[in-house]
C-alpha cells in the first residue's frame, strides 16, 4: 500500500498483514490483523530563541553612608515568556548632566539584587540610576524605571549604642547629630527590622518583655533616600528587677474589736497584691496578712488598750516588693 497524507500534512504509512497466508475465520466472518504504523514529518525549523531578560521595574536607591546602594528584582522569564536561566551581565547607569558612569553588578540569574557602589564621585550632584540586564546570548534588556537621588555628605553612624532594663521595657541610648533615627529589632536568631524611628537620640521600647532576647541597632536617615550605615548591634535579656510604687494614703481606724486599714490602690500592669505588717506595743514589725487584691484590711486579732503600728507595701508578679510607706499608728477600743 501506498504511503499516504492526512489533511493537515501528516504522514502516514498504513501495511496490512495477514497471518499464515490465508484468511482466518471465526464462523464465517474473515479477520484481518492490520498494523498501522506512523512516519515521522518534519515541520518547519522554529526560529531561535533571543533569550532577553524582561526589563526592570522596581528600581529603588538611596544613599548608604558613603555608597549608593541601589535594589530591584531581575524577573524570572524573558520576554518570549520562557524561563530565564541566567544572565551574561547586569549594570547600573548614573548619570548627572553629561557625566555617567556604568557599574557592573555580579548578578548571575533571576531573583533580588541589592548592589553599593562609592557616592563620592557623586557627593553634590543629583543623580539619575537606570539598570539592565544582558541574556546569555548577548541581548540587553531596555533600561529599568530611572530614580532620581540628591547625593549629599554621608550621615554619620550613631555610636555606642547602650540597651538597660527598665520598668517601661528596654530603653535605648546612642550618640549621634542627626534629625531623625530608624530603631530595628530583631529576637532569636531573626534578623532585626525596623520597629520605630524618633528624633532624639534615645528611645523606649515598651513592646518588650521581660525574660526574651532582643538585638537592636539604629539608623540615621533623612527621607528615605539618605542613610546613615547602620550602627554596631546590642543585645539584651531585659529583667523585671523593678518594684510597684509604694502604696499611699494608709489610714488606720479602731472599730469594735478591730482596727480598720485602708490606702490608694496601686495602679501597675504587673501589680500582684499587698503584704501587711503591724507591730505591737512598739515590738517587732511582723507580716500579718497577704498578698491580698483589695487596698483594704479589717484586724480583728486585736486588744483593747493595745496600740498598734502598721504598715503596707506591694507586690509585683515577678516578686519584687515595694518599700512600706510611713506607719499609721491606732490604739485597739
Amino acid at each position: 500500500m501506498k504511503n499516504g497524507r492526512n489533511g493537515d500534512g501528516a504522514s502516514f504509512c498504513p501495511i496490512a498483514l495477514t497471518v499464515g497466508s490465508n484468511q482466518i475465520k471465526r464462523g464465517s466472518v474473515p479477520i484481518f490483523l492490520v498494523l498501522l504504523t506512523g512516519c515521522a514529518y518534519i515541520a518547519n525549523p522554529l526560529p531561535p530563541t533571543l533569550d532577553m531578560p524582561v526589563r526592570v521595574n522596581d528600581l529603588r536607591a538611596a544613599e548608604f553612608g558613603d555608597k549608593i546602594l541601589v535594589q530591584f528584582t531581575l524577573g524570572p522569564l524573558t520576554t518570549e515568556g520562557l524561563p530565564l536561566k541566567s544572565v551574561k551581565s547586569v549594570e547600573v547607569r548614573a548619570a548627572a548632566g553629561t557625566d555617567s558612569k556604568d557599574y557592573s553588578i555580579p548578578a548571575t540569574g533571576p531573583g533580588p539584587v541589592s548592589y553599593q557602589f562609592p557616592a563620592v564621585d557623586w557627593t553634590g550632584k543629583r543623580i539619575t540610576l537606570t539598570v539592565r540586564a544582558t541574556g546569555p546570548k548577548g541581548r540587553a534588556a531596555e533600561w529599568s524605571n530611572p530614580v532620581a537621588i540628591a547625593v549629599g555628605p554621608p550621615l554619620a553612624t550613631p555610636a555606642n549604642l547602650q540597651a538597660v532594663s527598665v520598668p517601661q521595657g528596654v530603653r535605648l541610648t546612642w550618640q549621634g547629630g542627626a534629625t531623625q533615627y530608624r530603631i530595628f529589632r530583631g529576637t532569636g536568631e531573626v534578623v532585626p527590622s525596623p520597629l520605630a524611628e524618633s528624633d532624639k537620640a534615645e528611645f523606649v521600647d515598651a513592646m518588650a518583655d521581660f525574660g526574651s532576647s532582643y538585638k537592636y541597632f539604629v539608623q540615621a536617615i533623612e527621607g528615605e533616600a539618605h542613610q546613615s550605615q547602620a550602627s554596631e548591634s546590642v543585645s539584651i535579656t531585659p529583667s523585671d528587677t523593678f518594684a510597684p510604687a509604694v502604696p499611699s494614703g494608709l489610714t488606720a481606724v479602731a472599730g469594735v474589736s478591730s482596727i480598720e486599714l485602708v490606702w490608694e490602690r496601686n495602679v501597675e500592669d504587673d501589680f500582684a497584691g499587698y503584704f501587711v505588717y503591724r507591730s505591737t506595743e512598739g515590738g517587732p514589725r511582723e507580716r500579718i496578712a497577704g498578698p491580698i487584691d483589695a487596698p483594704t484590711y479589717s484586724d480583728r486579732m486585736v486588744e483593747a488598750g493595745k496600740k498598734y503600728s502598721y504598715t503596707v507595701s506591694a507586690v509585683d508578679r515577678a516578686g519584687n516588693e515595694s518599700e512600706r510607706p510611713m506607719a499609721a499608728e491606732v490604739v485597739a477600743q
